[in-house]
């Protein structure tokens, strides 16, 4: 019989041919849980796994509380669940479980509501870093990326230099699954970001090689991917606006532009969402258009130009 833990690997390199490496690092995280608690239980093979045991999961996942001392949100409950379920599945289409663990039901998935910051807000947020120095240029700069053009934490770190075109006001993306996306820079931004590359960036002594846009001034290499996290918290932290994050910034973009009129498809494109309904509707929206609902509708974007393609 086929051990539990000894596919979690073979499996993960598999399931990163499809999902982002986050989705991999989260799913290593409860797959190792889930693994834990059939060693514990006497199942470590996978083909002694059951319905059974996914119910018996579950109870413990309900009573038992975590290392914060609480129990588990629904979210966590679904997603904990929800790893073990495709990864038995995985198993069963290789012949080494005999049941389909598809039908078996999950947790409802309940989130608390998203409390997003508003305008003004999110302005002070971004005024909130002592720009005399060139690290405080730095850090205002990567909350104006996080907030105007709506980026995902890791998008935001992997930029390198060679993304930008401020020429043409654009900034290339890597989003998830290395799908490309090309989003407009406003006057503002293209004024930072001149401001850091010219003043700020060489002050924080990056390495000779080094590509990133982003530089530790510690290192002189990549900024830490924690760090940037780390930005926002001290930030926001500072206006008393409590520990915001950076997902949230990318809440607040998306819900400010379609307050002030943007239509659905349009910020789901400009923010990269892959939802399967609508991927042909993301195909019409054209770069054109992403800049027009960007300049009319974003409160930080007035004043962009428009950029002949």
């Amino acid at each position: 019989m086929s051990s539990a833990r000894a596919l979690i690997e073979p499996y993960l390199e598999e399931r990163a041919l499809y999902v982002s490496a986050s989705t991999v690092t989260g799913d290593l995280f409860h797959l190792h849980r889930f693994v834990e608690y059939l060693e514990e239980s006497g199942l470590p093979h996978v083909g002694q796994v059951n319905f059974e045991t996914l119910d018996e999961y579950r109870r413990r996942l309900d009573t038992v509380p975590g290392k914060r001392g609480t129990l588990a949100s629904g979210a966590f409950k679904h997603k904990a669940l929800q790893v073990p379920r495709f990864f038995m599945n995985w198993a069963s289409s290789r012949g080494l479980a005999l049941l389909d663990f598809s039908s078996y039901p999950l947790p409802i998935r309940t989130q608390a509501e998203i409390m997003v910051p508003t305008v003004d807000q999110v302005e002070k947020l971004l005024e909130a870093p002592d720009e005399r120095f060139p690290q405080g240029r730095r850090d205002r700069l990567i909350l104006e990326f996080f907030y105007t053009l709506g980026l995902r934490r890791r998008e935001c770190h992997r930029l390198e230099l060679g993304d930008l075109n401020l020429t043409r006001r654009t900034v290339r993306v890597m989003g998830k699954r290395r799908r490309e996306r090309l989003l407009p820079l406003s006057d503002r931004l293209c004024r930072l970001l001149g401001a850091y590359l010219k003043e700020s960036r060489p002050y924080l002594r990056p390495l000779p090689e080094e590509q990133a846009l982003w530089i530790s001034s510690q290192t002189g290499s990549r900024l830490g991917f924690g760090s940037l996290r780390a930005i926002v918290w001290r930030s926001s932290e500072k206006l008393g606006l409590g520990r915001l994050y950076p997902h949230l910034l990318r809440h607040a973009c998306a819900t400010h532009m379609l307050e002030a009129g943007a239509k659905l498809e349009q910020i789901q494109a400009f923010l990269g969402h892959n939802v399967p309904d609508s991927t042909a509707r993301y195909a019409q929206v054209t770069h054109e258009e992403l800049k027009r609902e960007f300049r009319r509708c974003h409160p930080r974007a007035h004043g962009l130009e428009r950029v002949q393609r």
